[in-house]
């Protein structure tokens, strides 16, 4: 099983490469997932849906599709405990990269959060 530090570094290593995050949330999510558990640690792609938070900085074209209500986000849960986002910066650009959240600041952020489908079981088949 790979170590927090080796987690935080490759996470950090994947946020380093991004410099678009509108609309990227989902496949950087399962990228990040999918590199996680090579290395041996426990990651679940989460999707959120209804940002509670008001984004008033939020990249514009949010709000051409949908009200926050209906905005959809994916992000990575690791080991179960820890949140991580490679893409926030789409609704507040001057929060950290990553940003890193509890389960519980998440719960209060998001109307539902579910686990990504796709993860189940491996998204690769033979």
């Amino acid at each position: 099983m790979a170590s927090a530090a080796e987690d935080t570094l490759l996470i950090q290593q994947s946020a380093d490469t991004l410099d678009n995050y509108y609309n990227r949330c989902r496949g950087v999510s399962h990228r990040l997932a999918d590199s996680l558990r090579s290395k041996g640690s426990y990651a679940q792609v989460l999707r959120c849906e209804g940002l509670r938070t008001k984004a008033p900085d939020a990249d514009e074209r949010w709000y051409a599709v949908a009200d926050q209500q209906y905005w959809v986000h994916f992000l990575v849960q690791i080991n179960g405990q820890r949140i991580v986002d490679l893409t926030r910066r789409q609704f507040f650009p001057d929060c950290d990269n990553p940003f890193y959240q509890t389960v519980a600041d998440l719960n209060d952020e998001w109307n539902k959060i579910e686990h990504e489908e796709l993860n189940f079981g491996g998204r690769f088949r033979s």
